[in-house]
């Protein structure tokens, strides 16, 4: 159910219906506006005329004043010693018996003369509504019960649902802040709350993803230092303990330090460089380029280096002269080049290596396809995080952040890139310039 449905039905639970409730016993009780006020009428000329007869009265005033009498009182005046004719009774039944016709009932008011004798008025006196028959059963009391009992149970029922489903993203949101990722936060119906849930689990699996991505990330920063630390450390020990028996062993030895020394220097500049990317350090050199015209240099460049490597090169631009954006040239050439070298490298020889730039649904759509080996399906997902290399790759030349500083670029630029490939076929790469 609808998160605004609950609440509608809570406010129409909690308010409308008590008060619909107390109009509905009013209109039952009393009947329409037109009875209230008929109502109000002959209570006042039932008050009239006990005020009269509190007090005693002329026997020829009185006998004036009850032939001003409403006719539906239909007064009979007895004086002392008289009976009551039964055509009064008669009259009466036959009045109760006509269904289109308001029940009436008898009283008798006591007449004292200024003489000091007495008599008895006895007037029909109707009842006012048609809904006497309400009045005089229990179902006034019976249904207000029934509809407060009903809104109650509505409202617990609303309120039990919204609280079972905060209390369950509180304890999720308290086991992510605790750093518990391993559960699934089912969703229930399609309201908002359902929808905040939902969220809420893409959030969780998100976090938990890049939790393992940190991890991986920290595994390969320590693999790749380790390494020539490990050599560094090595060779020191070996001329602190003497193993450098001649000058020629010992340059031999710091040859290779210093070697290992560059490469740790050299890693630790990539690694700092891809933290500059992810944090977006690099953003004070954007300017205002025309992508035809960059795309038509960068094209001219990889066509010359296609033919150094013996690959056929087929290019195609697509755009209008006046395509501009802001970015780093530089940034962006460099993750292109790095493309386009793994192009050349994984390629099979002699194949054909395409570049596309096209304007695709309103942004500008950048493909480089090349055909070779391809990509694993298992390596696929992570071809893009840093230190990774493919199952192909591990023991050549690399640090693992080639592919991780082009998409750092590209997504820093608020881009988009993607990959597809087939083993031993083609792989293409997909960057999405928007514009």
């Amino acid at each position: 159910m609808n998160l605004k449905v609950r609440f509608l039905l809570l406010i129409i639970g909690t308010f409308f219906i008590p008060n619909i409730l107390i109009m509905m016993i009013v209109y039952f009780s009393f009947g329409s506006v037109d009875n209230m006020k008929t109502t109000h009428k002959h209570f006042m000329e039932y008050y009239q005329l006990s005020e009269e007869l509190k007090t005693s009265v002329f026997k020829d005033e009185f006998k004036e004043f009850i032939d001003s009498l409403p006719d539906y009182m239909n007064p009979r005046l007895m004086n002392p010693g008289e009976i009551p004719s039964a055509a009064i009774f008669e009259n009466l039944i036959a009045e109760n018996l006509e269904p289109d016709r308001r029940r009436s009932t008898l009283e008798a008011m006591t007449v004292i003369y200024n003489d000091g004798s007495a008599g008895v008025l006895i007037v029909n006196r109707p009842f006012v509504d048609k809904y006497s028959a309400f009045r005089n059963t229990p179902f006034p009391y019976i249904f207000p019960l029934v509809l407060i009992s009903v809104m109650t149970i509505l409202s617990l029922l609303i309120i039990r649902s919204i609280n079972s489903s905060l209390k369950r993203i509180e304890e999720a949101t308290r086991r992510v802040a605790e750093g518990d990722f391993e559960f699934e936060l089912t969703a229930r119906g399609h309201d908002s709350i359902s929808s905040l849930t939902r969220s809420f689990d893409i959030m969780r699996r998100k976090v938990k993803d890049e939790y393992e991505r940190r991890a991986r990330f920290f595994m390969g920063v320590s693999h790749d230092l380790k390494t020539p630390l490990a050599s560094i450390s090595g060779y020191a020990d070996a001329v602190l303990e003497g193993y450098a028996e001649d000058k020629e062993a010992l340059n031999k030895y710091m040859e290779i330090i210093k070697d290992k020394s560059n490469i740790l220097v050299d890693r630790v500049s990539h690694l700092i460089h891809f933290v500059k990317l992810e944090t977006g350090d690099w953003k004070t050199t954007l300017e205002l380029v025309d992508l035809k015209q960059f795309f038509t240099e960068i094209v001219n460049s990889f066509s010359i280096e296609a033919g150094i490597y013996n690959y056929e090169f087929i290019s195609r631009i697509e755009l209008d002269n006046k395509v501009f954006i802001e970015m780093d040239t530089g940034l962006v050439t460099r993750s292109l080049e790095n493309l386009m070298h793994n192009a050349f490298r994984y390629s099979y020889a002699g194949s054909i290596i395409q570049m596309t730039i096209a304007m695709e649904g309103g942004h500008v759509v950048v493909r480089i396809r090349n055909a070779g080996d391809g990509i694993s399906e298992a390596d696929l997902p992570f071809i893009f995080e840093p230190f990774f290399r493919g199952s192909h790759g591990r023991n050549e030349e690399g640090f693992g952040l080639g592919l991780a500083n082009v998409a750092a670029i590209i997504k820093s630029h608020g881009w988009n890139i993607s990959v597809v490939s087939v083993k031993n076929g083609e792989t293409e790469f997909t960057i999405k310039i928007i514009l």
